[in-house]
């Protein structure tokens, strides 16, 4: 709570800087020193935070996909739900091919998705014999699988991407009644039967429409199918799957860090799952350049150098680096892997500060104003994504004082530069 206290503070110091030095300087810059009209000097300042902010917000768009999400818990977070409702799209449209499991509540299958598993297998491979007790559920990803049946009731013929099979054994406890074998090479996802108990008794309205399933199969197979196509005779498959994916919840720090561990190196499916250092670093440094252009743009000598935009950064980003810092250590970052990675933002940010002084030392009031507008936008755009989230979401609602006071502290010494 300490330290999302600070970063709220530091968030408040910074919307102050933004709003007087920024907006509100460079406004006045414009209509005193550039005789512009307000109107066009307001347009100026607002196409800059405007532009700003949506280019950081793209970018920041592209490299959270890449792997830079793991760099901060808030933006780690929301990634991981992404990944868990595209999973949960995918695995419920393969799961409403099924009779029974249309029949089921979706809200409550998705709790499934973190159970199941990712099997490979070859040309000519046995999935499971006739006689074998059901295990669980399996869904074909990829490929081709077929059915030879060798008892009544078994399935018959090939069936490929989208398919599921093997879900009344499973909820009926028989045994399988025919032979499954890859055609070509096969990719399924797999529910185990333990699991999906699991799942089962922690949901009671999951629980009864299961064992009235299992009541309407006491009249054999037919009558368990012919049950089923009367349930799901007015199916809708986008109701049901946006109900399924609504239910998908925000992971807490520790499920995040968890599914970057176990999603790094599974090839495809875990490129980016314990984000790439590269990607890591852009991302960092994105948080980091518009202000160290701003700062570099304002400095000239250290007698005329207003320091509030400059506390008020290091107020902000000292925070936000131990939070990031401990995020990227809970998903298995070693201390110097992490310590390179904030060495080098410090050194680039520094050049960003520099490129910012010596470009914008003898340009026109219009394009300093532009281009401190444009990195407001995207440090705006920063505090509202991420920075004012995470501290909420730690702190509670002690962030709002702490957001006011560092916004009247930052005020506090923009006044007393004023009278001087």
């Amino acid at each position: 709570r300490v330290v999302a206290a600070i970063m709220a503070f530091g968030a408040g110091a910074l919307i102050e800087s933004l709003a007087i030095e920024l907006a509100f300087g460079g406004a006045e810059a414009l209509i005193a020193e550039e005789k512009l009209p307000p109107l066009v000097g307001w347009l100026w300042v607002a196409g800059g935070f405007v532009v700003g902010g949506s280019v950081y917000s793209a970018a920041t768009i592209a490299l959270d996909n890449a792997g830079a999400a793991v760099r901060k818990a808030s933006s780690l977070r929301k990634f991981v739900r992404r990944a868990r409702r595209e999973k949960a799209t995918t695995m419920l449209i393969q799961l409403s091919s099924s009779d029974l499991f249309r029949s089921l509540p979706a809200s409550d299958l998705v709790r499934l998705i973190p159970h199941a598993d990712t099997r490979r297998l070859k040309a000519g491979e046995t999935v499971f014999k006739p006689g074998e007790i059901a295990d669980g559920v399996y869904l074909i990803e990829k490929g081709h699988v077929e059915f030879r049946p060798e008892g009544p009731g078994g399935m018959d013929g090939t069936y490929g991407e989208g398919h599921c099979f093997g879900e009344l054994e499973l909820l009926t406890n028989e045994n399988r009644q025919e032979l499954a074998v890859t055609v070509d090479e096969v990719q399924l996802l797999f529910i185990p039967r333990e699991d999906f108990s699991v799942v089962m008794e922690a949901s009671p309205i999951l629980r009864d429409a299961v064992a009235d399933l299992v009541k309407v199969h006491t009249h054999g197979t037919f009558g368990i199918e012919h049950h089923l196509r009367q349930q799901t005779r007015d199916f809708d498959q986008k109701e049901w799957l946006a109900e399924g994916v609504a239910a998908v919840a925000m992971p807490s720090h520790e499920e995040a860090a968890h599914h970057v561990k176990g999603e790094h190196g599974k090839g495809d499916e875990g490129e980016h799952g314990g984000g790439s250092p590269l990607a890591i670093f852009a991302g960092a440094l994105l948080d980091g350049v518009p202000e160290s252009i701003v700062l570099g743009a304002a400095f000239t000598t250290f007698a005329t150098f207003n320091p509030t935009f400059l506390v008020a950064v290091f107020m902000s980003n000292l925070p936000e680096a131990m939070a990031s810092s401990a995020q990227m250590k809970r998903i298995g970052y070693s201390p110097a892997r992490i310590f390179g990675l904030w060495g080098s933002l410090v050194v680039a940010s520094a050049v960003a500060a520099l490129i910012g002084n010596l470009f914008l030392a003898t340009a026109s009031e219009t394009w300093i104003t532009f281009v401190e507008a444009f990195a407001g936008g995207g440090i705006m755009a920063m505090l509202a994504q991420t920075m004012m989230p995470e501290a909420y979401e730690e702190g509670g609602t002690l962030v709002g004082l702490a957001t006011i006071a560092g916004f009247l502290a930052a005020l506090f010494f923009t006044a007393l530069e004023l009278a001087h």
